[in-house]
């Protein structure tokens, strides 16, 4: 297969669920990007001053940016968290980069470490492993000690606290985002970082919350077939003002800290989401 790496497939998956993966995400539309990822990799991000914001021009995608001032007045060096809700997967993931990009600061992006495939990203991303293991949690508390550092460097730390996909119980229903980890309001508070809230517009489609509920292999497979399907499209990201730490109500609380930071993000809505 072309272009491995554009697959939520892993070496070490069981053959036929690895098998199964690669079909759908086939039958989805993972070989229309594989020409696109191919001119990215040439033309976008080697030797080039911006190199997340080129994606969406090359799948067509608008993003709109909603804020009182954008890009926002930041100390180049101070620590900043952008936190958003996670509507989409992908789509929504390049959209935080390209925000984080704008902002003309160094940033990377806390990521499932299964997803890290794509080496043009490498230097971009941090990863999270989500194994119930000795061996993630050590892994974890190390990727949080090198975000710690990062953002007292001046480094914009991008996060998802969700973890995952905006899932609906029902296929037609209104998607709610997983529970918030505590990880990110440990790294608020061991930074003294101020926050930056985004929230993305739009929840994924019926098919892709039938699949949630049957298999977390249709799920993952899935996520190719919404990426698909936002080729062409607007991603709107309603931006709050920075909010310094001081100004958080809950910097020695850690779950009234996530639940704070969960309002920030989900108080810019503009209205409740319906599928696209």
């Amino acid at each position: 297969m072309k272009f491995p790496e554009l697959s939520y497939a892993n070496a070490d998956d069981p053959p036929l669920k690895r098998g199964l993966i690669r079909m759908l995400e086939r039958m989805a539309g993972r070989d229309y990007f594989a020409p696109l990822y191919a001119q990215w990799r040439s033309d976008a991000c080697i030797g080039r001053e911006q190199a997340i914001r080129p994606m969406l021009g090359l799948i067509d995608v608008e993003l709109e940016i909603i804020a009182r001032q954008w890009p926002p007045l930041i100390p180049p060096d101070s620590p900043l968290v952008l936190v958003a809700n996670h509507p989409f997967g992908i789509l929504d993931g390049i959209g935080a980069m390209t925000l984080a990009e704008d902002l003309g600061r160094p940033f990377k992006v806390l990521i499932n470490m299964e997803l890290m495939k794509v080496p043009e990203l490498g230097p971009f991303s941090l990863p999270i492993d989500f194994r119930d293991t000795p061996a993630a949690l050590e892994r974890n508390l190390a990727t949080r000690n090198e975000a710690i550092r990062l953002l007292r460097e001046g480094t914009t730390i991008i996060v998802f606290p969700a973890g995952g996909v905006a899932t609906a119980t029902y296929p037609f229903g209104r998607a709610v985002e997983l529970a918030w980890k505590l990880f990110t309001a440990r790294m608020v508070q061991a930074a003294r970082a101020s926050v930056l809230p985004v929230h993305f517009e739009g929840q994924c489609g019926p098919l892709f919350h039938l699949a949630s509920q049957v298999s977390m292999t249709l799920r993952l497979s899935l996520l190719v077939h919404e990426f698909r399907r936002s080729v062409g499209s607007r991603l709107i990201a309603r931006v709050g003002d920075v909010v310094s730490f001081e100004a958080l109500r809950h910097g020695t609380d850690r779950r009234a800290l996530i639940a704070e930071l969960y309002d920030l993000v989900h108080a810019l809505a503009a209205q409740p989401q319906r599928p696209r």
